[in-house]
């Protein structure tokens, strides 16, 4: 029913992000060390930064082994592997809770099938149009949401294996109940965070009763604090800070404000009244209470978000995939309890409205099960504009960047090595400037009317642009986001147009450039039009010798050329604190402009050469090492655990 999932092509939803997705799998698959340098994203950005590490590394060995195997396609096997298998971590988590596999096979093979929120929020039953496809393979296939989709089949046995944890003793226990959490963590934001919410309502759920099920909410703090020892070496204190600051932004500049300050504490409200009602009345249901506030919890988020537009959290819609199974696992857990009962009315009140919603269901699974899958079947990539696009500005091997916009920044790197201002992952980003100066490009923002393409034209040049794509109305394009698409009109040099898509050429000669520091660029956002224009004319300035970069591969790159006295070197590459410079053997300071760009100090000099290097921060390399001390402390105390067994025996 699956097969059109593990197919290869683009998806037909121009929509879908799946494409950033396997533009950071192509780039990892060729270079693979975590303390890496990507140059073609963002205007440069460490490997480390570019998204969670999981998904890509589980895909990258396809491409090694595979021969003719695109990124895309890999990424989708992998991605659609954990969709089908996330009804049997279902399965796992309702046998372990409940010892019945009935009950399990039937929890799992309605999480197969069945998707309780088309009949319960409308937003959500007119988003699947007319593809009958469940809402956690729906948003798959609509919107790419593969790292999603693989957390949220991880999390069940994740949560299994933190309550194994807490409820009985050993040090196996823990640690595996860490690498789950760790694995989940490193998947995807979003399920990493729906973990946290999952297991604060099975704390919850155990505060009070450790007497009766010896559960010790201890050894689950001891288990996050060892999951984030084995993983400290992606997740670094910087990335977190990264995302803490930039997904607020991200998620459509959701901000702590009184709404979410009164629904965070009505939330809190709700699960404790709720907890003590089960505690009071069905005080031996844990699995059945766990799953019940688990449900409340992920229900309240997307409910509000759904009915009043209120994000709770950040990007509360994207957990209706964890509202839909705790839904399920809650439901079915209430149906088990009343068939239980010795009381007949009680089973006949159960079997009435589940036989309600399998009728009602039917359909909808009926027709997935035998609806032509035509409509969700990938394409060639030839067919799609973005492709066409790409291939051309390959095919012009372009030195400077390219300011490309909508579905194209996605998938530019899917197929090719060219360097862009944009890319796919924005959230993991310690330089945001030139992500917002490519905002202000598309929209016109901050500029005057009639000003619009002259300042956009400043600042790419400020960027280091050579090519721009612009999309218009009559593209076929599905993200057509230039507010103004004719303001380069008579500005700029046409060099491409096919329908509703335009390429003008930026006049570029290099990345790096020689400037007085009185001509580095000003703050950003204040005044940006004069600064910007000042540092503009003075790297166009032909009386100033000029200098060639060559990248040797995609973490080293040389500079050459004259140095003039009082000048300085801007680079047009984000500043990272893990670079390095040397001229002559001697290392050179390395400061950071306005742009988060370098700006490089180097020796006057008749001819120069100035090698740079990325060897990851000083950060980067402790967390490897706290890593790799956790790694080899948990292993040893797994074998001393294992010795005192049969000792105790």
């Amino acid at each position: 029913m699956n097969s059109p999932l593990f197919m290869g092509g683009d998806p037909p939803y121009r929509g879908s992000i799946e494409g950033g997705y396997a533009s950071m799998l192509r780039f990892i698959a060729a270079h693979p060390n975590p303390w890496g340098w990507n140059p073609a994203q963002y205007c440069g950005m460490p490997t480390a930064l570019i998204y969670l590490p999981l998904v890509h590394y589980l895909a990258a060995p396809l491409l090694w082994i595979v021969p003719g195997l695109d990124a895309a396609h890999a990424h989708r096997i992998v991605t659609t592997a954990f969709a089908c298998l996330a009804p049997v971590s279902v399965f796992f988590f309702v046998r372990y809770f409940t010892r019945s596999r009935w009950w399990a096979f039937g929890a799992a093979l309605s999480y197969t099938f069945f998707s309780p929120l088309y009949g319960l929020i409308e937003a959500i039953s007119r988003d699947r149009g007319d593809v009958y496809l469940p809402w956690r393979l729906q948003v798959l296939v609509k919107y790419g949401e593969g790292p999603h989709t693989v957390g949220l089949a991880l999390l069940p046995p994740a949560l299994v294996a933190i309550w194994s944890a807490g409820a009985s003793p050993g040090f196996r226990r823990l640690l595996i109940a860490a690498m789950m959490a760790a694995a989940v963590a490193l998947t995807n934001w979003v399920a990493a965070l729906a973990l946290t919410l999952s297991v604060a309502a099975m704390l919850l759920t155990a505060a009070g009763m450790r007497k009766e099920s010896g559960f010790r909410i201890s050894r689950v703090i001891a288990a996050g604090a060892l999951a984030w020892l084995l993983a400290a070496f992606w997740m670094t204190p910087a990335f977190i800070r990264n995302i803490a600051f930039n997904w607020t932004t991200d998620s459509l500049n959701f901000d702590l404000r009184t709404p979410q300050y009164a629904l965070l504490g009505g939330c809190v409200a709700s699960l404790v009244l709720l907890r003590l009602i089960l505690l009071r009345y069905l005080p031996r249901e844990t699995y059945l209470c766990f799953v019940t506030l688990a449900c409340l919890l992920f229900g309240w988020i997307v409910q509000v978000r759904y009915s009043y537009g209120i994000d709770t959290i950040p990007e509360s819609h994207r957990y209706a995939l964890e509202f839909s199974m705790f839904l399920l696992l809650a439901l079915f857990a209430w149906f088990r309890l009343a068939m239980r009962s010795g009381n007949g009315v009680t089973r006949f009140c159960a079997i009435g409205p589940a036989a309600v919603m399998l009728i009602t269901g039917a359909p909808d699974a009926l027709t997935y099960v035998s609806r032509s899958h035509e409509k969700w079947k990938p394409v060639p990539k030839e067919q799609t504009v973005e492709y066409r696009l790409a291939r051309w500005l390959d095919e012009r091997h372009p030195a400077g960047r390219v300011m490309a916009s909508g579905g194209l920044r996605y998938r530019l790197n899917m197929w090719f090595d060219i360097p862009q201002v944009g890319g796919a992952f924005e959230s993991g980003l310690s330089n945001r400037i030139p992500h917002q100066m490519a905002f202000r490009v598309r929209t016109g923002t901050g500029s005057a009317p009639g000003e619009e393409g002259r300042n956009a034209i400043v600042m790419m040049k400020s960027l280091g642009v050579e090519y721009v794509v612009v999309h218009g109305p009559a593209s076929k394009e599905h993200y057509r986001d230039y507010k103004h698409p004719a303001e380069f009109e008579g500005l700029l040099e046409q060099v491409y147009r096919e329908e509703g898509d335009v390429i003008y050429r930026i006049p570029f000669t290099s990345l790096a450039h020689l400037v007085r520091p009185d001509q580095l660029p000003g703050e950003f956002l204040r005044g940006y039009e004069p600064e910007l224009a000042r540092y503009v004319a003075a790297i166009g300035d032909n009386s100033v010798a000029r200098l060639r970069v060559e990248w040797q591969g995609t973490r080293s790159l040389a500079i050459e050329g004259p140095i003039q006295a009082g000048h300085v070197i801007s680079l047009q590459v984000s500043f990272d604190p893990g670079w390095t410079a040397t001229q002559a053997g001697h290392s050179i300071r390395i400061d950071r402009d306005n742009i988060g760009f370098m700006v490089l100090h180097p020796a006057p000099a008749s001819s120069a050469r100035i090698e740079m290097r990325y060897n990851g921060t000083r950060e980067q390399h402790l967390t490897a090492l706290i890593s790799a001390l956790a790694w080899a402390g948990s292993i040893a105390g797994l074998s001393v655990s294992r010795r005192a067994k049969p000792e105790a025996a």
